[in-house]
């Protein structure tokens, strides 16, 4: 398989931004709406590309791992050992310890609490992602197909387009019916796999047409690209800290809210990822210890995305204990994001190297690959 030099940057990226998410989001903890909860809901929005960011990087790599024929008995058995163990094992975890907000014991599970959270991914705030991926996992030979027929007949570009729109109504729709059927039905269409699908076969895409997508991500100015993203991010954060400085919290948002999120977030999330591309360029270049330490990271981007939230819930706790600070101070907020990313790599790294423990972590190997994949 030829290995994108990209890949190894920006699943460093990704990891940061989830645990951004994952601090930010206890604005609600704050007693009022202050300058500190309004500025942790722009980041909470705006830190959210670190999921679709993921879902590409998947398409990506299945695609230039996965091409022409395979068999499809080595492809499902690899994605469940790196995948449906580690989901099992920190279900089981998850439902036993509580990671909102601080650490403690949540007691042994019912049967039928067990079965939802295996379902729905609910045992913790970021097992969702697991039954998106696995979907797009069982999917991807079909997928696979799909993409190759409007390939052959010169439509890629054209299905993109049209992805595009399905996405958008799909989850536009999903806040729709959670509106008017309940809140369950939301729960589980956003969880589907046509409300990430853009960016799967968006990474197809950049695997099947890597050398056409760099010269044409160069031959944009880079200032239009970060432009972009930015006022992206302006935009969308912007919309959610008017929403609750007007209604005093996202749950007394209108319906109408909602949807213009879902409609504008793809329009967002793709100049950051053409960002992250060049970011990954630009530190690639400049080498050093950043673009080592960046690699490192996304090398145990996948075990960091499954313990960061025991890392934030116990870094939580000894903060509070130890200097009486809260989520409602400036201060707690810098110093959990740094120890969670901090602590979460090095006990991954380290448990990584324990015998049978990497698969526990979906990391039964390391997973740098040598040399470079042409220019960028």
């Amino acid at each position: 398989m030829v290995w994108f030099r990209e890949v190894e940057y920006m699943r460093g990226f990704a990891p940061l931004a989830v645990v951004a998410v994952h601090i930010s989001m206890n604005y609600t903890r704050i007693p009022a709406v202050n300058l500190l909860a309004l500025v942790n809901v722009f980041i909470y929005v705006a830190a959210h590309f670190a999921v679709p960011v993921f879902v590409f990087i998947s398409g990506w790599v299945l695609a230039a791992r996965y091409s022409g024929d395979y068999p499809l008995r080595g492809f499902y058995r690899r994605r469940a050992r790196t995948i449906l163990l580690p989901y099992l094992f920190f279900t089981a975890l998850y439902l036993m310890v509580t990671v909102e907000g601080t650490i403690g014991f949540a007691g042994v599970p019912s049967p039928e609490m067990a079965a939802e959270a295996l379902l729905l991914g609910t045992a913790a705030y970021h097992l969702w992602f697991f039954v998106l991926i696995i979907q797009l996992y069982l999917l991807f030979p079909l997928i696979m197909r799909g993409y190759d027929r409007f390939d052959r007949s010169g439509a890629a570009l054209f299905l993109l387009l049209a992805l595009l729109f399905v996405q958008i109504l799909w989850n536009a729709g999903a806040h729709l019916a959670g509106a008017f059927a309940g809140t369950e039905w939301y729960t589980v269409l956003i969880r589907l796999f046509p409300s990430h699908l853009l960016y799967f076969v968006l990474g197809i895409h950049a695997a099947r047409y890597t050398d056409g997508c760099r010269s044409a991500l160069c031959s944009l100015p880079a200032a239009w690209i970060l432009a972009a993203a930015g006022a992206g991010a302006l935009l969308i954060g912007g919309i959610w800290a008017a929403t609750v400085l007007r209604y005093g919290s996202i749950s007394g948002a209108t319906l109408a809210v909602f949807c213009i999120y879902r409609i504008l977030e793809p329009f967002y999330y793709v100049p950051v990822i053409a960002a992250l591309v060049l970011a990954a360029w630009r530190l690639d270049e400049r080498g050093g210890r950043r673009a080592a330490a960046s690699r490192l990271f996304g090398e145990h981007s996948y075990g960091i995305y499954l313990v960061h939230p025991l890392v934030i819930a116990a870094g939580a706790a000894a903060w509070t204990s130890l200097t009486g600070l809260s989520w409602a101070d400036w201060e707690t907020y810098p110093v959990i994001f740094a120890a969670a990313a901090v602590v979460s790599y090095g006990a991954v790294r380290h448990l990584s190297r324990v015998p049978y423990a990497g698969w526990l972590l979906g990391e039964p190997r390391v997973r740098r690959r040598p040399g470079r994949s042409g220019g960028t």
